[in-house]
């Protein structure tokens, strides 16, 4: 990776040059953009890139949506079974006994951002009327560019070769059935969702989701507090931009990564906002696609996206 030799200083088409000279020879592909108050940057603001985990984000926005407009209580109790769960990334899955395990709506929203959890992600899409209620609040407050089609649990299936069944909410039921796949229908089924425009984003609309919250646009004063502070609280891949994230700034993010296959990672994802010591805005969005590089460098490369932004603010 070429070192950042327009870093300093950079602004409008200076920041625009230093997102290619980034990205320049890189095994795969790179979106981004960085918005404030002053416009905004970006590489390949148009193309869609898949969500991957980013999408619990979007979910956990919807469901304060309906906190601010239809009287949902972040407080109302719920009982989360078995039959409830999802795949893979699921810590809440521990706690859940024969008995089930009792939480609240504003938990699930933590677990889904804080944690990536794809249960919690699942249970909130279902009490959105499913990914429909989503799109229908993406669709009222004028966000193009971002679409949420499936749930995780259909989406990780599908992308595995495979369509979701319910005993699949048993690991080793799901690992059985994953090994079963045939090479080439895996392959096939890997191939399709690159192409997929499905449960994806482009950079721009990201970014200009992640501004609007930030300003206020998308949701009440309350929720909006509630939601930044919970995204400050992600835990997942710190080396990627938050790595870049200087002393005196406060970030919020959700990441987001595919699994890889033949050698290929369809998505590596961070995206988020930076708090500035004066309590201006940054949304900055990093998409990799269809990459071939190792993980350390694609961190990497996150994190000198959010330098760049650090050094373009004003």
């Amino acid at each position: 990776m070429r070192c950042l030799l327009l870093l300093a200083g950079c602004c409008g088409l200076c920041c625009a040059a230093s997102l290619e000279n980034l990205a320049h020879g890189f095994d795969g592909r790179v979106g981004a953009c960085i918005e404030s108050r002053t416009g905004s940057d970006c590489l390949k603001p148009d193309e869609p890139f898949a969500l991957q985990s980013v999408m619990k984000f979007v979910v956990a926005a919807a469901v304060m949506d309906r906190v601010d407009h239809q009287q949902w209580s972040l407080d109302e109790r719920i009982v989360v079974h078995r039959e409830d769960l999802s795949l893979f990334v699921e810590p809440i899955a521990k706690l859940v006994t024969d008995r089930g395990f009792e939480t609240t709506l504003g938990d699930l929203v933590r677990r889904a951002v804080v944690d990536s959890d794809s249960a919690a992600a699942d249970i909130l899409i279902a009490k959105l009327g499913g990914t429909v209620g989503v799109r229908a609040f993406l669709q009222r407050k004028g966000i193009a560019g971002v679409r949420v089609d499936r749930d995780e649990k259909h989406l990780q299936t599908e992308i595995l070769g495979m369509a979701w069944r319910a005993e699949f909410v048993d690991p080793a039921a799901l690992d059985r059935a994953i090994a079963a796949v045939p090479d080439a229908r895996r392959t096939a089924a890997y191939r399709r969702y690159q192409a997929d425009v499905r449960d994806t984003a482009t950079p721009r609309g990201m970014s200009s989701f992640l501004f609007a919250l930030a300003e206020g646009r998308l949701l009440s004063p309350a929720s909006t507090a509630r939601l930044m502070k919970v995204m400050t609280e992600t835990v997942t891949f710190p080396d990627r931009l938050k790595a870049g994230v200087p002393a005196g700034w406060t970030f919020g993010h959700k990441t987001g990564t595919s699994g890889s296959w033949k050698g290929v990672t369809a998505a590596t994802n961070d995206v988020g906002i930076l708090a500035a010591p004066d309590g201006g805005h940054v949304a900055v969005v990093v998409f990799i696609g269809d990459c071939r590089e190792p993980e350390p460098k694609r961190a990497a490369l996150m994190a000198n996206v959010a330098r760049l932004a650090v050094a373009s603010y004003r």
